[in-house]
């Protein structure tokens, strides 16, 4: 058996863009033309935009764009972190771990980690639940160790999925189960890593057919967002007890396309739910949404079309994942109330309920429509000259809104 100790480490490319520059910036990287990548974001970066700091922090760090200085690669990373950027406190959590351009301190790497862990970043929540494994910057802890994994899993982390098949192979943590130690291990193994399928192969191996048929039918059942397969762990901690609640899946959403010809992206976004309907609202934002208008908007379905006076550029869209029940198919959505604004072009917007598949595609739509649930969505179309693009992974809040769409059951 392959110990599995090593920190991930990932070089994170995903867009966060929240106003001009951040596009074209984010599009600079994906063709490695890091000049011009950095000089799309450093103005944004210099004005407090945290993506654009994230970014060019990361520049620094690895010496893209830039000759290569960790000094100044943590410096706005570290800018970006205090915002709340979730890759950034992710990113830190690393840095003290490993030592890399900081003196190496794991009470710290826990602190950054935790911050990650409880803002939804599945990495963060496998990377703490090492540290609680180990006993490195905090107290060693199984407990705690597997229900951060277990969180990192129901998000589809390969390495948290093995961390639990071996959870439950040796009985470490939890209560020791061959059959959800092999379930575990099929769903790491599907992202074709050799150790992951040797792992799996050798626990397989001494199982009898009833149990591998078990474990088979556990792991093709088991859906992103879903607690995946096995007990809970055998003695839980003071800690853990208090924290009962689970992190919520990191939010991740864009908005893109047209609107009267003008082109718009927008990926801010916050959601509300209207219970009673299993009908959800999701406001994209060009801009960061403040907290207290997330708050209002889970509150009321309603987003403001102006902010300071000035116009802003968003998008709303109000549907029923489930068709009125409570699980999402996309099967289900046969009509979006759509309402668009752009900052520039303020006639440009429409309110219009669009139909499908006359105006718009569901590409994707999985998930649970109800209070914390998990939702994951790709929407694409078009109605006259607005055309888009929605596409969102989000957890649903835990109380109702005082109003939102009706759906027919």
């Amino acid at each position: 058996m392959r110990p599995h100790a090593l920190l991930v480490v990932p070089l994170l490319l995903s867009s966060t863009v929240a106003v001009a520059g951040l596009k074209e910036g984010y599009a600079a990287l994906i063709k490695k033309d890091y000049v011009t990548a950095a000089n799309e974001y450093r103005p944004l970066a210099e004005r407090g935009d945290a993506e654009a700091q994230y970014r060019i922090g990361r520049m620094y760090e690895f010496g893209n764009g830039y000759p290569q200085d960790k000094t100044q690669g943590i410096a706005w990373i570290r800018k970006a972190a205090a915002q709340g950027h979730v890759d950034a406190e992710q990113e830190l959590g690393v840095v003290y771990a490993t030592g890399d351009g900081v003196t190496q301190d794991d009470v710290q790497a826990v602190a950054w980690f935790r911050k990650a862990a409880e803002h939804g970043d599945a990495t963060a929540q496998y990377n703490l639940g090492l540290l609680y494994a180990k006993g490195q910057g905090v107290t060693k802890d199984y407990a705690q160790s597997v229900d951060w994994w277990r969180k990192s899993a129901t998000q589809g982390n390969a390495d948290a999925q093995l961390k639990l098949a071996v959870v439950y192979h040796t009985g470490q943590g939890a209560k020791q189960d061959e059959v959800a130690a092999l379930a575990n291990a099929t769903l790491a193994a599907r992202n074709g890593d050799k150790e992951n399928i040797d792992y799996r192969n050798e626990i397989a191996n001494p199982l009898t057919p009833e149990q591998k048929r078990k474990a088979s039918s556990l792991a093709d059942a088991w859906k992103i967002g879903q607690t995946p397969p096995g007990s809970a762990v055998a003695s839980v901690s003071a800690s853990t007890a208090a924290a009962a609640v689970p992190a919520p899946i990191k939010t991740r959403c864009s908005a893109s396309g047209t609107m009267g010809g003008e082109r718009f992206t927008a990926t801010h976004c916050v959601a509300s739910l209207y219970g009673d309907q299993h009908s959800v609202a999701i406001w994209f934002n060009e801009d960061a949404i403040t907290p207290e208008e997330a708050d209002n908007f889970r509150m009321s379905s309603y987003a403001d079309g102006a902010a300071g006076g000035k116009p802003r550029t968003m998008a709303v869209i109000m549907f029923c994942p489930g068709g009125g029940s409570e699980t999402a198919s996309a099967q289900a959505v046969r009509s979006i109330d759509l309402n668009t604004n752009h900052s520039r072009s303020p006639m440009a917007g429409i309110q219009r309920v669009v139909e499908a598949p006359k105006d718009f595609k569901v590409e994707k739509m999985v998930g649970e429509v109800k209070p914390d649930g998990a939702l994951s969505g790709k929407i694409s179309g078009g109605i006259d000259t607005t055309r888009f693009i929605f596409e969102f992974e989000l957890s649903l809040p835990s109380k109702d809104a005082a109003a939102g769409m009706s759906c027919g059951k």
